[in-house]
């Protein structure tokens, strides 16, 4: 893939009583941010043991896209659904220049010591 990606991970660990209603804000914003200029990919996961972490991940192909997306009314929900949170959540930002995939993994398993 040619040029920047900016990479959104959020990391969220809400309460049991919480769950469904963070997966439902989560599920309300998923549509939309798809649906916008450069978002290349956007997604939820959740953890696997009851509790566990659920993660947002938003793939944007430009810093405008997602500065646009970071000012919406949109992201206001995003913010308050942190807030359903049982600990701080981790919202991280990566500027990613060079995305590799399974040639990358065959190349390294088939190189020489």
């Amino acid at each position: 893939m040619v040029g920047m990606i900016l990479l959104e991970i959020v990391k969220i660990a809400p309460t049991p009583e919480k769950r469904e209603e963070l997966l439902d804000v989560l599920r309300s914003i998923r549509g939309p941010t798809l649906a916008m200029n450069d978002c290349l990919e956007c997604g939820i996961w959740e953890g696997d043991e009851d509790g566990g972490e659920i993660l947002f991940l938003v793939y944007w192909q430009s810093w405008e896209a997602f500065m646009q997306h970071v000012r919406s009314h949109l992201y206001a929900r995003m913010l308050a659904a942190l807030e359903l949170s049982r600990e701080e959540p981790v919202v991280s930002f990566y500027d990613v220049t060079a995305i590799r995939g399974m040639d990358f993994i065959n190349a390294v398993r088939n190189q020489k010591s």
